[in-house]
């Protein structure tokens, strides 16, 4: 994130303790341990945007940060968050032993770089690559963000051979994704200087990318074409081979272009690992996806992120192109800085190494077996969320889930009941494992006033930390709509998910109640509003029931309030 000097500067006052009249052992001030001796209080004075002149104690400076940090969210809460939360005991020894290790130092840590190569030989295979015709090669990354440069600028560079070897242009490039994207992958087209077009979702479309329109968008100069499997918004997976039947059907009408077989990068920052170990290939291919890796013919790229459902800790992506050609020698480098003879292709050259030990012993230790338990079990959590705001009874009528994964395959209706979804997951829908959900017309039409965005608001009172978002840009105004979304990793359990659907039910209920309440009484009733507006600032809807009667007034005047519950 950018921040500017200006941003901080009004916050630096209130990092400065008062020296007025303190002078001996002030307790309480977060840097003094107990018993701590200072000549003045003006030893324990820091301005936090500014390096000391002379250091603090180590003791001192962690309780500092320690209880400062205490203010962040609880991670397992944040369900806003693909990133992976967990670690067990075993991995966090590993990562503690190998803290130190570079990952761009491989003379000295060979090991490290053998794994990092068995890793991108793994994922090589559960991408659907085939080790008899083809020699993938890969890297790991910081994220997917990395990743996705890494691929997009590969492919421009094959754009400009091409280009070059026919007498061509190459100063108009333009690369093509839906508008479901997330932001790196815009971020590469302006990076690069290659012209993003966006090609804008509809309803009908569950959101993400219509490979028709593609006739609108594709060009002699389109260097290719992201395609996300999963997106961030709804989950759903854009299906590559609907994109290679419509390009083989442009180029098939443009064959004067020089820009022949233009090809596909996927995006499965989230997808590349929920595809291949949740779903089976029959699953997918009666979903019309059955070649969404390197078995597709346009597929030269694939990245993913290891920090979310590689279920590593944060910062380790990963891309693996399908063979040695689609990355051309100029764009590696060969290096001898730290004694031995590497080839490289990053944005970034040291980075700790520890990332990758963490992502091959999952490897070793999850199996295949391991990681389908794992994701079965947080797509059926998802799926049971759904199934529970569309057909439990307290919750039936008030939302509308746009995301998919609930779906049957057959004739995209509800399950009967949950058993369902776990007795038969491979009758519904594939997707990432979330649920993104809006307030149904229905409940709007009859409550115009309540805001959805509160919904997310009031969570926050009970630690749920779930975003209110515009759906992307639309040709059918579906992106003036606003959704919420829960993603749900691995440690999200099903008693949590239904501990979150009674938290939404109630925070529904008093923002019905809230708005009875306001509908009844006068126009300009300041107290009407302070009364809705302390409601919702506490956990109980009592304060809006009807005004008491005279004998109930009487009545409440002998009754003693106990105070207990109030710390």
């Amino acid at each position: 994130m950018l921040h500017k000097e200006t941003d901080i500067e009004d916050a630096k006052r209130f990092f400065h303790h008062s020296t007025s009249g303190l002078e001996g052992n002030p307790d309480g001030f977060g840097l003094l341990p107990d018993s701590s001796k200072v000549a003045s209080v003006k030893e324990t004075r820091i301005d936090k945007y500014t390096i000391p002149k002379k250091g603090l104690q180590n003791e001192h400076v962690y309780n500092l940060v320690k209880n400062e940090l205490r203010l962040d969210g609880n991670p397992v809460l944040n369900l806003a968050s693909f990133v992976n939360t967990f670690t067990d005991e075993f991995a966090q020894k590993l990562i503690d032993e190998n803290l130190n290790k570079n990952l761009a130092d491989n003379d000295e840590y060979p090991q490290l770089i053998q794994m990092n190569e068995r890793c991108i030989s793994m994922l090589a295979k559960l991408w659907q690559s085939d080790t008899d015709k083809d020699t993938a090669l890969g890297c790991a990354t910081t994220g997917s963000s990395e990743a996705i440069m890494l691929g997009g600028l590969a492919m421009k560079r094959q754009w400009e051979k091409k280009m070059k070897a026919a007498n061509k242009s190459i100063e108009k490039p333009n690369i093509i994704m839906s508008s479901a994207c997330q932001v790196a992958l815009e971020k590469f087209a302006r990076y690069f200087d290659v012209e993003c077009r966006l090609v804008p979702v509809d309803t009908e479309h569950g959101f993400h990318l219509n490979p028709n329109k593609l006739w609108d968008y594709v060009n002699e100069n389109t260097i290719g074409i992201f395609v996300i499997l999963g997106t961030t918004y709804t989950g759903h997976l854009e299906n590559i081979e609907q994109v290679g039947e419509v390009l083989d059907r442009i180029e098939a009408e443009n064959t004067e272009w020089s820009n022949k077989n233009i090809p596909i990068h996927v995006d499965g920052a989230s997808g590349g690992f929920i595809v291949p170990f949740a779903f089976t290939e029959s699953q997918m291919s009666k979903y019309g996806l059955g070649r969404w890796g390197f078995s597709h013919p346009r597929v030269v790229s694939i990245n993913t992120s290891g920090h979310k459902f590689g279920l590593t800790t944060p910062g380790l992506g990963w891309i693996v192109w399908k063979d040695d050609e689609y990355l051309l020698p100029e764009l590696r480098f060969k290096l001898k800085y730290l004694g031995g003879i590497e080839e490289t292709f990053n944005l970034n050259f040291s980075r700790p190494g520890f990332q990758v030990i963490h992502q091959y012993y999952n490897f070793l230790t999850l199996g295949q077996q391991g990681y389908y338990k794992k994701f079965n079990q947080s797509i059926f959590v998802a799926r049971a969320f759904a199934w529970k705001l569309l057909e439990d009874p307290d919750m039936k009528g008030i939302f509308e889930v746009v995301s998919c994964l609930h779906e049957n395959l057959e004739n995209s209706a509800v399950a009967d009941s949950l058993d369902d979804y776990w007795k038969q997951p491979h009758e519904y829908k594939p997707g990432i494992p979330l649920c993104a959900f809006k307030l149904s017309e229905k409940f709007k039409s009859e409550h115009p006033e309540i805001p959805q965005a509160i919904i997310s608001t009031l969570l926050r009172q009970r630690g749920w930390i779930i975003p209110n978002y515009p759906l992307p840009e639309s040709t059918d105004g579906s992106d003036k709509k606003e959704v919420l979304r829960v993603v749900f990793r691995i440690e999200m359990a099903l008693d949590m998910a239904l501990l979150l659907v009674r938290d939404i039910f109630e925070v529904v209920e008093k923002l019905i109640k809230s708005y009875e309440y306001l509908t009844v009484r006068a126009d300009n009733d300041n107290h009407a509003i302070f009364k809705v507006l302390s409601t919702l600032s506490n956990a109980s809807i009592e304060d809006l029931a009807p005004e008491p009667t005279e004998s109930q007034k009487e009545k409440e005047k002998h009754v003693k309030k106990n105070y207990r519950g109030t710390c």
